[in-house]
């Protein structure tokens, strides 16, 4: 699982305590640490960590392994950073970590991996210390599948007292209600812009990177720390706008060929590009309400969303924005992609140029597939 091994560049000397596994290098709300804090030393049942993509799933779960795991644990912050297993985990690896993900190549974990990995595995004593840890990932509709889920129910609830579970999802409603349970759900949610600013900081990231990542973050770490590490979001960014401020004028053509096109030229980059659109709605929408452009995400595009927001027939950004949110949530439930995109861009071409909308512009979640 790559996110776990996140944090190598905090390392400066192998014979120095790692501050960075402990929960002080959390930065988020006190009632969160002190749920991770109990769920270490005093509730033993299994732990699922419910966050959306960038909330820091990945990041939390490391700290909570390393308390888990750590030879000398401190109540309030976590691992100690210096014990051997805190050593052997910051080297990358653990004998008494067992990571559960989908094959690089592949979007689900097999059905065998969960029996070969987990219950095939459940029995043996920990090789270094007193605990073993299991982090599983759940995060997709598809990653850990109906099938997986029922080959994990027993081992959550019969297993040695010496394991410990972290199942990770980005929505706990789509997992079986029997896994539901069987744990404890800590929800992780977003961060603030102070919180956010910090984990910038502490990652050395500079102030007009930081600025831009901060805006675009919405209070998700992991969203931010991208933006802030892509010496190309900006350019993506300009040409999503692009695309973007030409929608008003654009025909049905242009948005199934080029409009599409770009899409899946950038379709790695989805997720951001979604995200971005959505940034470009609230602008305009706080523009409408004549608010001050410094609160703006965009505030070097101020004039030209001015402009756009000016545009006769009016646009409707608080329309195009709902359609934006409830694309993202059908292709992040494996909706076509092609047809799902296609019909956000001609929904967004009508709500922002008073072209007609055609029927269902807006469908229910089940009509997507």
């Amino acid at each position: 699982m790559p996110g776990l091994k996140d944090q190598a560049q905090y390392i400066q000397d192998p014979e120095q305590p790692d501050r960075s596994l402990s929960f002080h290098a959390i930065a988020c709300s006190g009632e969160l640490k002190e749920q991770l804090i109990h769920s270490v030393l005093e509730n033993k049942t299994p732990l699922l960590l419910a966050g959306e993509e960038g909330a820091g799933k990945h990041f939390i779960a490391r700290r909570l392994a390393a308390a888990i795991l750590c030879h000398q644990p401190d109540r309030s912050g976590g691992a100690c950073g210096y014990c051997a297993s805190c050593r052997m985990l910051r080297s990358g690896s653990h004998l008494d970590l067992i990571e559960i993900a989908p094959p690089d190549d592949k979007s689900s974990i097999p059905v065998a991996s969960v029996r070969s990995q987990v219950a095939g595995t459940l029995q043996i004593y920990p090789q270094l210390g007193r605990n073993r840890v299991y982090v599983i990932e759940a995060l997709k509709v598809d990653t850990l599948n109906e099938q997986g889920q029922n080959a994990l129910l027993k081992p959550l609830e019969e297993h040695p007292g010496f394991v410990r579970f972290i199942i990770l999802t980005e929505d706990a409603d789509r997992l079986l209600s029997t896994i539901r349970s069987r744990s404890r759900m800590i929800r992780i949610s977003r961060r603030s812009p102070d919180e956010i600013r910090q984990i910038l900081e502490e990652t050395g990231h500079g102030d007009q990177t930081a600025g831009l990542a901060l805006r675009y973050a919405d209070g998700l770490p992991g969203q931010a720390l991208a933006m802030a590490q892509d010496a190309n979001f900006r350019l993506l960014r300009d040409k999503a706008f692009n695309l973007f401020s030409r929608l008003p004028q654009s025909t049905r053509t242009d948005c199934l060929t080029g409009g599409l096109a770009f899409f899946k030229q950038e379709r790695k980059e989805l997720t951001v590009l979604l995200r971005v659109f959505e940034s470009f709605l609230r602008d305009m929408l706080l523009l409408q309400n004549d608010m001050d452009p410094a609160s703006l995400v965009n505030a070097d595009l101020a004039d030209d969303l001015d402009g756009m927001r000016h545009q006769e027939p009016a646009p409707n950004p608080a329309k195009a924005a709902e359609l934006v949110r409830q694309t993202a949530g059908a292709l992040s439930s494996n909706a076509n992609f092609d047809h799902t995109v296609a019909r956000m861009l001609l929904g967004l071409r009508a709500f922002l140029g008073g072209h007609p909308v055609t029927e269902q512009i807006f469908r229910s979640k089940e009509s997507f597939y």
